[in-house]
């Protein structure tokens, strides 16, 4: 199972950005695309993937974001950018993936939830 989180930006992210925060990771992780450029990995030495990111999508109808992620997220305000980030079940991954969530917050602006166990003080097996 993966730890997952979804990014609620405010503004859209630029190429400038999104390599931005695979530095941001701190980690010496390889980079590849995958489903036709739709989703970026990072990888281990062994090619591994341990973080993958998805396509920012633009979600412009208002509600709609609490529809999809329930009423816990609160109001959102729209337009904003969806982006999810999954990461392997563990603690190294889960944070590469709250690394470069923080840093596409800081430059965007916007929030990040998470629909996963462990956020919610539940461990994974």
């Amino acid at each position: 199972m993966s730890y997952d989180l979804v990014l609620l930006l405010d503004g859209r992210p630029t190429s400038d950005d999104i390599l931005g925060g695979l530095g941001a990771t701190g980690e010496d992780l390889g980079v590849r695309a995958v489903a036709d450029g739709a989703v970026v990995q990072l990888c281990d030495e062994d090619g591994v993937p341990v973080v993958s990111i998805e396509i920012p999508l633009l979600v412009q109808v208002p509600g709609e974001v609490e529809r999809l992620l329930g009423p816990a997220v609160g109001a959102v305000k729209t337009p904003a950018w969806w982006v999810e980030v999954r990461a392997a079940p563990d603690e190294r991954a889960r944070g590469i993936a709250h690394r470069y969530a923080e840093d596409q917050v800081a430059r965007l602006g916007g929030r990040v939830c998470t629909t996963s166990p462990v956020a919610a003080g539940q461990e994974q097996s």
